[in-house]
Parts: C-alpha cells; sequence; structure tokens
C-alpha cells in the first residue's frame, strides 16, 4: 500500500472517530443538569463534527492528488493534415488535453505527455495496416526517445462510429423519393479481405432510413464488387452516391461514379459529401 492510500485510511478512521465521538456526547447530554456540564459536552460536539468535516476535506483533497496526474489525454490521429480537425463524434474532451497529429507528421509534432493515459482516436474510415501496424510502429517510435511510454488505448477507426450512420441519414431523409436509392462507395483494400467498416455502415444505414429504400454498396480501387458495376444494377432510377470517405480528394474527383456513367444506364444521380463530412459541417474538409 502506498503512503497515499494509508493517508486517505487515516482519514477516514478520524472522520469515523469524529462522528462516532460527536454521537455519544450527544447521548450524554440527555439527563444532564449541570448547565456547566452541558455546555462542556456541547463545545465537544462541535468540536468533533469540526474535525470530522476537516478529515473529510483531507481525505478528498488526498483522492485529488493521488489521480490528477492520471488524467487521461486524446490523441487524435487523422491519415494527413486534411483530416485532423475533425473530432471523434460522441466524445467530450477537455481541449487542454486533446492532442492532434497525422501519420506524416507524427515523429515530430507535440505528443501527449507520457505521466497519463492516452485515448488514441484513429481518424481513418477504414481498418487496416495504416490504422493498425503503421500507426501502432509510428506511436513506439514517437515515444522512442522519452523516459516513459504511456498507456495507450487505440479505439476503433472512425468508419466504426455509429454516429456516422446516423449523421449520413439525417442528410438524406430529406432528399428521398420513392424511386431513390443509395449508393455508398468505399476504397478497396489490398488485404485479403474486403475491410468491415463500409459493410457495416450500410447496415446501420438501411435501419435508419424508410423501409424499403435501397442501400447498395461498392468499392473502387479493385475491391469488388466494383462501384460501377453496382451503379449499373441498382433498381432505382436516382441513385444518391455517398463517398464513404474521409476528405474531398484524389478519390472523390477520380475514383467514383460519374452522371455520365449514369446518364448510360437510364439514371440520373446526385453526388453528396463525403461521409466524414456530415459529421462536423462547420468544417471544410
Amino acid at each position: 500500500m502506498n503512503r497515499g492510500a494509508v493517508w486517505i485510511l487515516l482519514c477516514a478512521l478520524l472522520f469515523a472517530l469524529t462522528v462516532t465521538g460527536a454521537v455519544a456526547c450527544g447521548l450524554r447530554m440527555e439527563g444532564v443538569q449541570d448547565p456547566e456540564r452541558a455546555d462542556h459536552l456541547r463545545w465537544l460536539i462541535y468540536a468533533h463534527f469540526l474535525l470530522s468535516q476537516l478529515s473529510l476535506a483531507a481525505a478528498v483533497l488526498l483522492v485529488y492528488a493521488a489521480h490528477r496526474h492520471w488524467r487521461r489525454s486524446y490523441l487524435i490521429v487523422s491519415y494527413n493534415e486534411r483530416g485532423m480537425q475533425l473530432d471523434p463524434p460522441g466524445v467530450i474532451m477537455p481541449p487542454q488535453r486533446v492532442y492532434r497529429c497525422h501519420l506524416h507528421n507524427m515523429l515530430s509534432c507535440t505528443l501527449p505527455p507520457a505521466t497519463a493515459p492516452v485515448l488514441v482516436y484513429p481518424m481513418f474510415m477504414l481498418s487496416g495496416r495504416s490504422s493498425g501496424e503503421k500507426l501502432e510502429r509510428l506511436l513506439r517510435q514517437a515515444y522512442a526517445g522519452k523516459s516513459h511510454i504511456p498507456k495507450m488505448y487505440i479505439q476503433p477507426v472512425l468508419g466504426a462510429s455509429p454516429w456516422l450512420a446516423q449523421a449520413a441519414a439525417a442528410h438524406l431523409r430529406p432528399l428521398l423519393a420513392p424511386d431513390n436509392g443509395v449508393l455508398v462507395v468505399a476504397h478497396g483494400s489490398e488485404l485479403s479481405e474486403p475491410p468491415p467498416e463500409p459493410a457495416l455502415f450500410c447496415r446501420r444505414l438501411r435501419d435508419l432510413l424508410p423501409p424499403g429504400t435501397e442501400v447498395q454498396l461498392g468499392f473502387f480501387n479493385n475491391q469488388q464488387p466494383d462501384a460501377h458495376d453496382v451503379l449499373r444494377n441498382m433498381q432505382a432510377r436516382h441513385v444518391l452516391l455517398l463517398p464513404f470517405l474521409l476528405t474531398e480528394g484524389v478519390h472523390s474527383m477520380r475514383d467514383l461514379p460519374t452522371q455520365q456513367e449514369a446518364q448510360t444506364c437510364g439514371k440520373t444521380l446526385t453526388r453528396l459529401p463525403v461521409v466524414a463530412s456530415l459529421l462536423n459541417p462547420q468544417h471544410d474538409s
């Protein structure tokens, strides 16, 4: 048992003794006829009560002092600088304990101190090598020159957040008509199996949209099913294209199905903002 715990136990014992003493003095006052004796017992009650409050306050201060260095910090890691201003949804973070970086500047940026646990939020849409092996390796390298390495708890990627589907559903509902469908387009993966986040997002989205709404998933970058093939095979005549991406960039300009492609198969298409931008509409992502 450390010294702080011993002092806390002593304060608790003192609190129990002083409360017991105050109760005992109160019981002894019953039937006392001597005014001076009654005044003496009354002052003893006040003294015991004061000591009990002081011991309680001391215990609270000791608990605070013992744990104030262990208040957790938050490290938000994006793939590049364009996603650094996005916040993990549903998480309340004191601004003074929030640190931001991206994969390409992690070795030079300011990281949380090693004196407290760190919650790491990977602002990636998909789980994979970058949000897994590479992120863990860079974190180890970033803290390699420091005397201590903090306890780090890496959270699921942004693409797995249920808040993502809720934000997308709120944006889609006013746009839906009876002949509309939703095409979610995600980045393909080089792994043997496709990342689970896009399919999970689509399942949640179907539950949040009106029953019967067609929600399909397609990929680009050599992942199946190919988004262009999915577009051609959709039943809906008007397609709302929802990019399952973190920010607007090369992929959103080059790899998504276009209005011209939709017209060749007798459909119309409305391109929506990337999914992550719906969480923080105040930021230009």
